[in-house]
């Protein structure tokens, strides 16, 4: 206490007060910089992963290479590029346990008054497998938006006309939802 009073001490106290301070914000940074290091390394992981939960890139990819594949073999068509789009994903609906209780009740008051009663209970539950996954009862493939078929020999009217009648086949699509163009270059 004698050493505050002297006018020494007050010359030490700020300097000292601001080393811990500057020691603590240190240690603290420093932490802060060793959690942060791994949630920007996973961060990086997970923007690296394709993600396609409805599994409608796959589904598109796989249409394009067997449409593309079977336009290859018309005589007179060269290589060929399809895009398939479509409307939305999978629908599927799934199975379910329910169940309706109704009951009826009438009360009759003092004064003579009758009151009906009906109460109705309704109750739905999802049928779940034994592998925790619920039971899909029908599973309709999404509704096709549109294709673009980009192919050597388009030129060509006839062969033209020969692909966009095997595409409305083989999709059975609406023909304003096709379109035939020819395959570009030098």
């Amino acid at each position: 206490m004698k050493f505050f009073k002297e006018g020494l001490g007050e010359k030490i106290f700020l300097p000292v007060v601001l080393l811990i301070a500057v020691a603590v914000f240190l240690i603290y940074s420093g932490q802060d910089e060793k959690i942060m290091a791994p949630v920007e390394d996973n961060s990086k992981m997970i923007a690296a992963i394709p993600v396609d939960p409805t599994g409608i890139s796959t589904l598109e990819k796989s249409l394009e290479d067997k449409i593309a594949s079977n336009l290859e073999n018309i005589k007179g068509v060269g290589k060929t590029k399809v895009l398939v789009t479509y409307t939305s994903g999978y629908k599927k609906e799934y199975a379910k346990n329910e169940s309706i209780t109704k009951k009826n009740s009438k009360e009759t008051d003092k004064e003579g008054g009758i009151r009906e009663i009906e109460e109705i209970t309704e109750t739905s539950q999802l049928v779940i497998a034994g592998n925790s996954n619920p039971v899909v009862v029908v599973e309709q493939r999404p509704e096709i938006a549109g294709v673009l078929v980009i192919s050597q020999g388009a030129n060509d009217p006839k062969i033209k006309e020969q692909i966009f009648e095997a595409v409305r086949t083989l999709l059975n699509i609406d023909p304003t939802k096709i379109n035939v163009a020819p395959l570009g270059g030098i």
